[in-house]
């Protein structure tokens, strides 16, 4: 099937070189937006070269009068001699041998190119390019006799395409396996037009005299295009790709703007356990599993100079250091980033235990700085009671003996009481810093304690004082569980409903009760009074100090309170007082416990 205008014959072959040559031209306008990246001007160039030697192909094919067949043959050279040129200098560029391309080389190519160029342009004066042409009268192909010229300029050529080849084919064995298939394909790219020149230099083609070269250079373009839109080698992974990363020790992965894995080394593969199937194409959020809120904080970020992340691995707790790259196409649009992992349990770990170690000093400093503190703090307080106690008890002794000898036995049984009650103080003082000593020193389990028996027990103790004080205590008739420890809780109640008596009204009127918080998993426990209440400024001091800011001659030691925080402390929870200074309105003391 063919069509006649003027001089010539527009046949499907016509055409196809025609589509060759628009295929070149649509490449090159591609391949523009790409012309900063390694290479890409080389093979942009190419396309056009090969687009001029289509057109001007297909002219000299179709046109049916010799001398319009030469003259379209000669200008079709601007390609021939120019696109295996623009093909070495691309193939330089993706095997990462860019520095050899200097002036010296440039200027060899291109000027050999030029010359071979004169030389077409001129054969009619000469004739060392075509000795002799005629139509063939049945294919309307031109049959030439070729000279030393045409020679010289196929042996140029073909050396520059087997020198792209011999670039490209060792890149199958060094790149990672996700890249072979790349390379394969552009290796059967940069074969293509050496096949297709073949077949028209010794006439092993279909039509004989026709030549292929320019459509299988077209081929070529087209699947060094698929190649960018299938892996986006031009857009995310520079084409000459630094072998550094290959021994780097670091893992280092490479995602696509919509958080996938495009490539990671070996160093990753390494450090994280696993295969190239498991991780090529994957989110970093399947490889990452319970890392998905740090991967969402990491998305909006252009860069993060380094980050902690842990993640299991085999069965292992393992900390990475992370560092995030952007990385930007032609456009200077964020189309992937590169992530640096590197190893850092062995460190992390040394340092958890450094600091355990540390929490764990401080913590015993803090503990003998209480110590310090609470002799300190005994010997102006507990000193005095004590000193005060046992001259009652040598005084009362010495009036003892008086009497006896003195054979007055009137007061003996008054100065006897008084002995008795100077040295149930003396326990009294003796038992409190014995409870000190032994929540400071014992270690204990701590359980489910039940709150309405160990407040029976309370009462069992100070049954005398409370009948005495004629005091009214109101409880609940439930009380929540918390975690404890028996004997010690029953300390602390014992020094808030003693301390609730003696500083309470007249009679003194107690209330019992408690309040969960279940968003921080605690009791509060506490206890109302109807006293005096307490000023803001001694509330402050209460659980600090061991004194009594009420002056009247009431027993104790000012110990309690004292205890009472270390008990709570070391339970989990904590102490308080709540008053308004208020008279009658008394004090809230409180202490909270975890609940299970």
């Amino acid at each position: 099937m063919h069509h006649e205008i003027g001089t010539y014959l527009i046949t499907s072959l016509t055409i196809i070189l025609l589509m060759s040559g628009i295929t070149g031209i649509v490449i090159s306008i591609y391949l523009y937006k790409y012309r900063k990246t390694p290479g890409i001007l080389y093979l942009l160039l190419l396309q056009i070269a090969i687009a001029a030697w289509a057109f001007f192909y297909a002219l000299e094919y179709s046109a049916t009068v010799v001398e319009s067949k030469i003259f379209w043959s000669k200008l079709s050279y601007l390609g021939i001699v120019f696109a295996p040129v623009f093909f070495y200098l691309f193939s330089l560029h993706f095997a990462y041998k860019q520095h050899r391309i200097n002036a010296t080389l440039l200027a060899s190519l291109f000027g050999l190119s030029t010359i071979f160029l004169i030389s077409v342009t001129t054969n009619d004066y000469h004739f060392l390019h075509w000795k002799s042409y005629h139509i063939d009268p049945i294919l309307n192909t031109t049959i030439y006799t070729y000279g030393v010229s045409f020679w010289l300029v196929f042996a140029f050529n073909y050396i520059l395409l087997t020198l792209s080849i011999a670039n490209i084919i060792p890149l199958i064995f060094k790149y990672p396996e996700n890249y072979q298939q790349q390379i394969i394909f552009i290796v059967i790219a940069c074969v293509f037009p050496v096949v297709g020149n073949v077949m028209y230099v010794f006439n092993v083609g279909p039509i004989q005299g026709f030549d292929w070269t320019p459509i299988f250079f077209a081929f070529s373009g087209v699947i060094l295009t698929y190649i960018n839109l299938r892996f986006g080698i031009f857009d995310l992974i520079p084409i000459a790709r630094n072998k550094l990363l290959s021994i780097l020790p670091d893992g280092v992965i490479i995602v696509d703007k919509h958080r996938r894995i495009a490539d990671v080394n070996p160093a990753f593969l390494e450090l994280t356990h696993r295969s190239k199937n498991d991780t090529i194409g994957k989110s970093l959020a399947d490889v990452f599993p319970k890392q998905k809120s740090l991967i969402d904080q990491l998305a909006p970020k252009e860069q993060i100079e380094s980050m902690e992340l842990e993640a299991e691995l085999s069965g292992q707790l393992t900390y990475f250091d992370i560092r995030v790259t952007s990385l930007f196409d032609q456009a200077n649009q964020m189309n992937g980033k590169l992530i640096v992992l590197r190893n850092i349990t062995e460190k992390t770990i040394n340092q958890q235990s450094i600091q355990k170690k540390n929490q764990q000093l401080k913590k015993e400093i803090e503990e003998k700085e209480k110590l310090i503190a609470d002799l300190d703090a005994f010997d102006h307080t507990v000193a005095h009671d004590l000193k005060n106690v046992i001259g009652a008890i040598l005084t009362s002794n010495d009036l003892l003996k008086l009497e006896i000898e003195q054979k007055n036995y009137q007061n003996l049984e008054e100065i006897i009481e008084l002995i008795q009650l100077s040295a149930n103080k003396s326990f009294h003082v003796i038992k409190e810093l014995l409870t000190m000593a032994s929540v400071r020193q014992q270690d204990i389990k701590r359980e489910q304690v039940d709150m309405a028996d160990i407040l029976k027990e309370c009462e069992i103790r100070l049954d005398d004082m409370i009948k005495t004080s004629k005091a009214t205590i109101i409880k609940p008739r439930e009380w929540p569980t918390a975690l404890g420890y028996s004997p010690w809780i029953e300390e602390v109640w014992v020094n808030y409903i003693s301390n609730a008596i003696k500083y309470g009204g007249k009679p003194p009127v107690l209330e019992l009760g408690a309040k969960q918080f279940y968003r921080e998993k605690k009791i509060r426990y506490w206890i109302k009074d109807n006293g005096n209440g307490l000023p803001q400024q001694d509330q402050t001091k209460l659980f600090k100090k061991y004194e009594r800011f009420n002056q009247t001659p009431i027993e104790g030691t000012g110990l309690g309170l004292s205890i009472v925080k270390r008990i709570v402390e070391k339970l989990g929870g904590e102490v308080g007082v709540i008053s308004a200074g208020i008279k009658g309105e008394g004090c809230i003391f409180y202490f909270t416990l975890p609940q299970e």
